[in-house]
């Protein structure tokens, strides 16, 4: 059995020619997800979803609101020995009748999307960096503004850096500071650093 769904688009032709599309490709039921952000109809869908039978979608981002999402959904089909249709893609537009071809299809398609989030945070790294560079260039890049220090926003965490640095002058160990202000060692030893080196440098601090 073919069951089929859908999200409510704006454009009413549309949605009845999808509609129409998904029950000429042998669809007995249509789920249709009338409400924005809402997944109740999907949920109903896979749930009536059995052995044998085959979940239909125009597209893949039908099945879920991220990559994680749409994962899930695949694996859950490969548990229930059900199948995924997808009308926009040729190779899973129609069922395949071997099940074990049909499982390796999925599993292709699983390992692809793997492949193609990869890719997405790679591009995204590199942008970000090419976008740092180009600031740097041009004088206008600050970095991430630093939590704990002398000139931090937040009073409260300003008041803690002093504090630390207290602490640090006084000679507390490191995991006490840290346990004490719920903080990372690696924050304290960061300013630890940035007192050694302020020392170096012979430059003088005044704590209050």
């Amino acid at each position: 059995m073919i069951i089929a769904y859908t999200e409510l688009d704006k454009k009413i032709r549309r949605e009845k020619r999808q509609i129409y599309d998904f029950f000429s490709r042998g669809a007995k039921h249509v789920f249709i997800e009338r409400h924005h952000g809402e997944r109740t109809e999907f949920t109903k869908a896979l749930n009536l979803i059995t052995a044998g039978d085959h979940l239909m979608v125009e597209t893949m981002d039908q099945l879920g609101r991220n990559y994680q999402e749409l994962i899930t959904v695949v694996k859950t089909l490969k548990e229930k020995k059900a199948s995924l249709l997808v009308t926009s893609i040729p190779l899973l537009s129609r069922p395949i009748v071997d099940f074990k071809v049909s499982q390796f299809v999925e599993e292709l398609l699983i390992q692809l999307l793997k492949d193609m989030k990869e890719r997405e945070k790679l591009e995204h790294k590199r942008r970000q960096a090419e976008g740092i560079q180009a600031a740097k260039e041009k004088g206008v890049y600050k970095g991430k503004p630093t939590l704990y220090a002398a000139d931090a926003k937040d009073p409260e965490k300003r008041s803690a850096y002093y504090n630390i640095v207290k602490m640090l002058k006084d000679g507390e160990p490191i995991q006490k500071i840290a346990r004490q202000h719920q903080i990372a060692r690696t924050t304290v030893y960061r300013i630890k650093q940035e007192l050694n080196q302020l020392e170096k440098d012979g430059d003088a601090c005044q704590f209050d």
